[in-house]
């Protein structure tokens, strides 16, 4: 994206015809509406009647979104000083802007720590200011336009290097102190369905609700939210199907009441008021039932949240537990569909690496995907050892309880496995793509060695752990070398 004069934009919009002015605000990355460019028309006007000199309106970006997550900002100026943020509104009300703003600067903060947060109204010509106390008060254009004068502009190449990944996207396992700390915000999708679920959870004796979302849609940190404004007026309890992890042990220091699934069968819940089931794809079928049953039995409402493509074994994948849900009378049914974690250019190199067919697909190399190629095991442990040093987390697949798999060769001791991350995230991570990755003739990513989990399924697992950077380590497997170098050249 590059920045325009906001002059510039509002005269191309009135003089060129529609291919060209469309052409010229692609030329900048914009993508504007026309009724959005009007309300910024009225702005410049007031703006213009203040101060008409041409450089108060130059090296704006206008609705910039912060990559990996769905936050967009109307009119953006940064400078060495302070940042500018101008949000534009047809007609709104004050809680609304208000919520709005706040929200602003949270993301804009981590840059600087002087932000200057404002929303123009065109119904009333109003223009708003967040204050230092983070309130609403009105204020006259005189204000913006000397800030404008008298800001130090930041000279850019992108404003996408600004942005951090990791100040932004929470988890409540590996950002702990964040969470608690309520230092997030929601989506709106996710702020709609939290207010739904408590307003049935609190309302209601028995409550059977269901949240589903993929990888990247933050189902773990709306689920958490949910389980933090209710568990002061009720009995909670949280169980995690998989092993707990740091963040958990964090949380339960805090008060938190969070069991393992193994430890549910032998868990009283006459005194529980609400159950959370996390990752539900993994728990058993007889488990479900009987969850269900004590359930009705003890008034309690349960909240199951899933994604059924982070089934790990056979046996997850057959219990089709997403069905079993499904069949719980009068569940109701909440789908997050909007993608927040996810990194776009990785999100995109996971499709076209696990189907090598896939043609619909538009990556964008943007240099956070990288691999590695090596055609022996000692120097690949070594090598493992030496990112591990150097701020990798590098995931290994999760070894049978039974057997000795080929993988296990050339697995780090210390690494976590596919089992241990699931719900986490970490900045950084490197997976090992051995010799039994193949493709089959449909073009799908296969594993050709016998293992007791479903390694293609935990590899997805492991590479949907990451917020910003992956790395593949290759070891002597030319068809994924080749198409890793077709996605990447």
């Amino acid at each position: 994206m590059k920045s325009i004069n906001l002059i510039s934009l509002v005269q191309a919009h009135s003089a060129l015809d529609p291919a060209e002015y469309s052409a010229y605000i692609q030329h900048y990355g914009i993508d504007i509406k026309n009724n959005e460019v009007e309300d910024l028309r009225h702005l410049a006007s007031n703006m213009h009647e203040v101060l008409p000199f041409i450089n108060i309106f130059h090296d704006f970006y206008v609705g910039y979104k912060i990559q990996h997550i769905s936050k967009e900002f109307d009119l953006l100026r940064f400078g060495r000083n302070y940042i500018i943020n101008i949000e534009l509104k047809n007609r709104s009300e004050e809680a609304t802007i208000k919520k709005q703003l706040q929200r602003n600067k949270y993301y804009l903060s981590h840059i600087n720590k002087v932000v200057h947060n404002f929303t123009y109204v065109v119904e009333g010509n109003q223009l708003y200011k967040l204050d230092g106390s983070e309130e609403l008060e009105l204020v006259n254009f005189n204000l913006l336009t000397q800030l404008l004068t008298n800001q130090n502009l930041l000279v850019l190449d992108n404003p996408d290097s600004l942005f951090n990944p990791s100040d932004y996207l929470v988890s409540p396992f590996n950002s702990t102190d964040k969470f608690i700390n309520n230092q997030y915000f929601l989506t709106n999708q996710q702020e709609d369905i939290k207010n739904q679920v408590i307003n049935k959870v609190t309302n209601s004796s028995t409550e059977f609700i269901s949240i589903n979302g993929g990888p990247g849609t933050g189902k773990t940190l709306l689920t958490y939210d949910i389980i933090k404004h209710v568990k002061n007026t009720q009995n909670t309890l949280i169980v995690h199907c998989g092993h707990l992890n740091h963040g958990h042990f964090k949380l339960i220091e805090k008060g938190w009441n969070i069991i393992p699934i193994k430890s549910l069968t032998h868990y009283d819940l006459s005194t529980i008021d609400l159950v959370v089931i996390d990752e539900t794809q993994r728990i058993y079928a007889r488990q479900l039932a009987q969850l269900v049953a004590d359930a009705n039995t003890h008034n309690i409402s349960c909240i199951f949240s899933y994604d059924k493509q982070q089934t790990l074994s056979s046996r997850e994948r057959l219990a089709d537990i997403e069905t079993k849900l499904n069949g719980i009378s009068g569940i109701v049914k909440h789908k997050l569909s909007e993608k927040i974690r996810t990194n776009k250019e990785i999100a995109s190199f996971i499709k076209v690496l696990f189907n090598s067919r896939r043609t619909d697909v538009k990556y964008q190399n943007c240099g956070n995907v990288d691999f590695e190629y090596f055609s022996d095991l000692s120097s690949v442990k070594n090598y493992i050892q030496l990112i591990s040093n150097d701020g990798w987390e590098v995931l290994k697949l999760t070894p049978s309880l039974y057997d000795t798999e080929h993988h296990e060769s050339y697995a780090n001791a210390q690494s976590k496995t596919s089992h241990t991350v699931i719900g986490q995230e970490f900045d950084n991570v490197a997976v090992v793509i051995d010799e039994f990755f193949s493709y089959d003739a449909n073009g799908m990513l296969i594993y050709r060695s016998k293992t007791y989990y479903d390694s293609v399924k935990m590899l997805f697992q492991n590479i949907t752990r990451t917020r910003k950077r992956l790395k593949l380590v290759i070891i002597a497997n030319k068809q994924v070398l080749n198409r890793c170098l077709s996605i990447l050249k």
